[in-house]
């Protein structure tokens, strides 16, 4: 007899998480799992669209022929799609099968609250992770007869994602939110002009292709940050000389030209909630570059100066960057100097030259 899991959600977006309970559940189980997107979630607020969604899903599993993806809720014309429903369509279809139901166990407390919740514990048996993080309502795994599947339960979050602090979320997924400006790529897009936007992103791909070929654990900083970068930029620059005057005193003086990678690291802080001193650090000096700098400031920096947008050949500083980052990015800084020089630009500032002393020895 075939073993078939359900596993419903929200997948708004799906990550890496959701993937590891999937194939989790499928080794133990030894089951197929289906994927089962909702259009519309009776527990949460969602931002994607039910096409996008479905999307993503797909080109998350792939790779996984055991893993499925299914249209039942997403093509519903009901106003609500309850579990009860979705359980009596695939037993109908796959009457030979045993039937499993994959919740979280947010949704193992909250069960007896479902929908002919024990009419759906009887036709297909619930299983669950359990979060080292969340107490079980034991009374509801007793009643409904519930087995918890082991693993490592990853501590992913689809908000997370949607704001994102977090791209724990398959390479293609992350692509499909970028390209199709999904989540976060809508409030970035607020912050600049569609030009812009097309320079964000091209840096931020290429500061992710070259995190990756350097095998950099922090790959993805480099990602979030690159897509960062210039989110002060436009900003109007009586309201940039505000905020310089404000949280940046020790720099009022540099040309303004350069404030906006200042005022980038304060609104990702402010206005995005990100912390992470890595991505603050490599927003903050972006243009200038600086002393002692971590590789996701180096591949953000070197990105922004020399992503294919920019309109001059630049593959050659981009290979060797991805062959060594540290010798990719000297000749990168003798790229930048010799621009300066020959367009007469003043880059002497203390950042700048704090960081030429340190790399161009």
């Amino acid at each position: 007899m075939k073993n078939i899991v359900l596993f419903g959600g929200a997948f708004d977006p799906i990550h890496n998480g959701h993937i590891n309970m999937a194939l989790e559940a499928s080794t133990q189980l030894d089951a197929d799992i289906f994927f089962i997107p909702a259009r519309i979630s009776i527990w949460k607020s969602q931002s994607a669209p039910i096409e996008d969604k479905l999307q993503m899903v797909e080109l998350a599993i792939k790779n996984y022929p055991k893993l499925h993806l299914s249209r039942y809720e997403a093509d519903s014309k009901e106003e609500v799609n309850y579990s009860i429903d979705t359980v009596k369509y695939f037993k109908k279809e796959y009457p030979d099968s045993n039937l499993y139901y994959l919740i979280g166990t947010d949704h193992v407390n909250s069960f007896h609250k479902w929908k002919d919740a024990k009419e759906l514990s009887k036709l297909a048996k619930i299983v669950y992770f359990k979060r080292p993080d969340m107490v079980v309502d034991i009374n509801n795994v007793k009643e409904f007869d519930m087995v918890e599947i082991n693993g490592e339960l990853k501590d992913e979050s689809s908000t997370e994602i949607r704001e994102l602090k977090s791209l724990d979320t398959p390479d293609k997924v992350i692509d499909y939110i970028i390209n199709n400006r999904l989540y976060f790529m809508k409030k970035i897009a607020s912050y600049m002009s569609e030009k812009r936007l097309v320079h964000t992103i091209s840096t931020a791909k290429l500061s992710y292709e070259i995190a990756l070929a350097n095998n950099l654990k922090d790959a993805k900083k480099a990602l979030i940050a690159a897509l960062l970068h210039d989110i002060g930029k436009e900003m109007p620059m009586t309201e940039q000389k505000e905020i310089m005057k404000k949280h940046f005193k020790e720099y009022i003086n540099y040309p303004p030209v350069i404030y906006h990678q200042f005022i980038g690291a304060y609104l990702v802080e402010k206005d995005f909630g990100i912390t992470d001193p890595i991505i603050l650090d490599a927003i903050k000096y972006h243009t200038t570059a600086n002393s002692n700098m971590s590789d996701v400031a180096i591949i953000v920096h070197c990105a922004d100066k020399i992503e294919p947008t920019r309109g001059f050949e630049s593959q050659n500083l981009i290979n060797g960057l991805k062959s060594s980052l540290i010798n990719g990015f000297v000749e990168v800084l003798k790229s930048n100097v010799e621009y300066y020089v020959r367009h007469n630009i003043d880059y002497k500032n203390d950042l700048q030259m704090a960081c030429l002393n340190q790399y161009l020895k």
